[in-house]
């Protein structure tokens, strides 16, 4: 088994070595860029070397997905990979790593070595595996590419500076989860608000420009965060609910298919009838027919 994988369109790799002693911070292993190939996939669960080396030392992998996509399982836990897609993992934790063949990856990597209990507040080097999606990921790539720059610069300084950049790569990497993290928390409790409140409201609300004003918030927003979350675009999701009411009183009362469309905001019955036929496929009044 290589160091390095081979199923790459084009790629850079530098393989620095393994400590022989146990680091005081962080030891770069190896880094590089890669372009994969349609074909990708990548099963294992160390680099041969590894376990020939210093059983003092541990070793975490980060690798980065700058462009297109992939599929990730990491101890039987499986992951989308897209652009922003981090993640890291020990020696001994089973990974599979597989490229789209329509949008190949383009990723970035490094192998650190470093004491199993060394002193800094980063999940990805203190949990056996994690997985980020980062949104704002620019500056990890130009850490990378500042890495990657110098490996070639003489033998003493080159290790030094890129041991250097490899713990502020780590230290960015952690300050940058611990945002994304915050902002999806965030976007959670916004979701939440409005999933809530269309529930209640579904039956006046007509359209998301007036749900969202009575929310206070930006329309755009509201749509982008509730699709981040939902199946459903949130009129779509309006939609149902409407239609699931309606479809309720059918078939629990003798009221009329006029009445029940004034009652869910729809000034034509016409247009509550193409909207209900949209949801179940058939007319209120065939529904009707077979219930």
């Amino acid at each position: 088994m290589e160091h390095f994988s081979k199923q790459v369109a084009d790629a850079r790799q530098v393989f620095i070595g393994f400590p022989k002693d146990k680091p005081d911070f962080f030891s770069l292993v190896s880094v590089g860029f890669e372009k994969c190939l349609p074909d990708f996939l990548v099963e294992r669960d160390s680099y041969p070397e590894i376990g020939r080396s210093n059983s003092d030392i541990e070793y975490t992998t980060i690798e980065f997905i700058m462009a297109g996509k992939g599929k990730l399982d990491l101890e039987g836990t499986c992951h989308q990979l897209c652009p922003g897609s981090l993640f890291s993992y020990k020696v001994g934790n089973h990974h599979k790593i597989s490229s789209s063949p329509i949008t190949p990856m383009i990723k970035y990597f490094m192998v650190l070595a470093h004491a199993p209990d060394i002193e800094i507040d980063s999940k990805i080097i203190k949990e056996q595996l994690n997985f980020e999606n980062i949104r704002d990921h620019s500056e990890i790539v130009d850490l990378f590419e500042l890495i990657l720059g110098n490996t070639n610069a003489p033998v003493d300084n080159g290790v030094s500076i890129c041991n250097l950049l490899a713990h502020t790569a780590v230290l960015k990497i952690s300050e940058l989860a611990q945002v994304n993290s915050k902002k999806q928390v965030r976007a959670w409790d916004t979701y939440n608000r409005i999933h809530q409140h269309m529930r209640k409201n579904y039956f006046r609300i007509k359209t998301v420009d007036e749900l969202a004003n009575e929310l206070h918030i930006d329309p755009a927003y509201l749509s982008r965060v509730f699709r981040r979350f939902h199946n459903h675009s949130p009129y779509r999701f309006l939609v149902r609910l409407k239609m699931k009411h309606a479809a309720s009183l059918l078939l629990s009362s003798s009221r009329l298919v006029k009445d029940i469309a004034f009652e869910l905001g729809f000034e034509n019955p016409f247009h509550f009838s193409r909207t209900f036929k949209s949801v179940y496929g058939v007319s209120p009044e065939n529904f009707l027919q077979n219930k």
